[in-house]
């Protein structure tokens, strides 16, 4: 169901809490606006879209936060991505995040379904003159990735809620509990970050779905690596890390920036490479 929007500007873990061709990094602070969306009565989904500075059409990436998690927690890699010129739309979904009334993490099911209605949305609104997302967004150029909770909701709408919007994906400390491996459609590159010091998603599980993925793809390890702090600090030692692998995978992926792909087969041992 297309949700509804108002516009204004504004400046897993489980139960355990949680157009142009080449792309050049935008060199002013991205601009905020806070976009109410609604899946239907039940499931507001109030979004946050970072633009990149100066203008422009920009691929998008539909980020999803962890169970129990905040959008806010994310800031600091949001922002990462942003500077480097992608929109970067953060929806709060309505019974996962850190502060809903009420919680339930099979609610995952559900929130595949919710990244197609943000980008209905999204998508509605850049296509109409006079609206602040007008003519910023690249419908032909849009990944959805995510955290713990989020990265098993990226799994599903690449597989079995397929949305064929989605050129790719990026999994960070996920796996495919409950929504399962059931990729189809036109192949979508997916990225996983894991750490090896997971206790809450353990490398073992986002390994599985990994090795499911029938489509290019690509696992960074990361040795010393907990559930949280790597995606959410940017005082933990492999956050520079994980920030710089993800922006390359997106320039890569949706740019077509051979540097980037460069830099991503240089990681060493702890990258497995199967982009192609």
């Amino acid at each position: 169901m297309r949700g509804r929007i108002a516009i204004t500007a504004v400046g897993l873990l489980l139960v355990a809490g949680c157009a142009a061709p080449e792309l050049e990094a935008a060199p002013a602070q991205p601009s905020v606006l806070r976009v109410e969306l609604a899946n239907g009565p039940d499931r507001p989904l109030p979004t946050e879209i970072r633009l990149p500075g100066g203008g422009g059409r920009h691929p998008l990436v539909v980020f999803v936060h962890g169970y129990t998690c905040h959008v806010a927690e994310y800031e600091d890699l949001l922002t990462h991505w942003a500077r480097a010129g992608f929109a970067v739309a953060a929806p709060t979904f309505p019974y996962t995040h850190g502060g809903a009334a009420q919680l339930d993490v099979m609610d995952l099911l559900h929130q595949p379904a919710d990244v197609t209605a943000v980008l209905d949305a999204l998508l509605t609104r850049a296509a109409q003159p006079g609206d602040p997302l007008h003519d910023r967004l690249d419908p032909d150029r849009i990944v959805a990735g995510g955290h713990s909770l989020g990265g098993m909701t990226t799994v599903g709408a690449l597989g079995r809620w397929r949305d064929p919007r989605l050129r790719a994906g990026i999994v960070l400390a996920g796996s495919a509990r409950d929504v399962g491996t059931q990729f189809r459609g036109e192949p979508a590159p997916l990225l996983f970050v894991h750490g090896v010091a997971d206790s809450v998603v353990t490398l073992d599980q986002g390994r599985a779905a990994y090795d499911a993925v029938p489509w290019p793809k690509a696992f960074l390890t990361l040795p010393q690596g907990t559930h949280r702090n790597p995606f959410m600090s940017t005082f933990d030692p492999d956050w520079a890390r994980v920030a710089e692998a993800t922006t390359d995978f997106l320039r890569w992926r949706l740019t077509g920036d051979a540097a980037a792909r460069a830099r991503l087969a240089a990681l060493g041992t702890d990258f497995e490479d199967r982009l192609g």
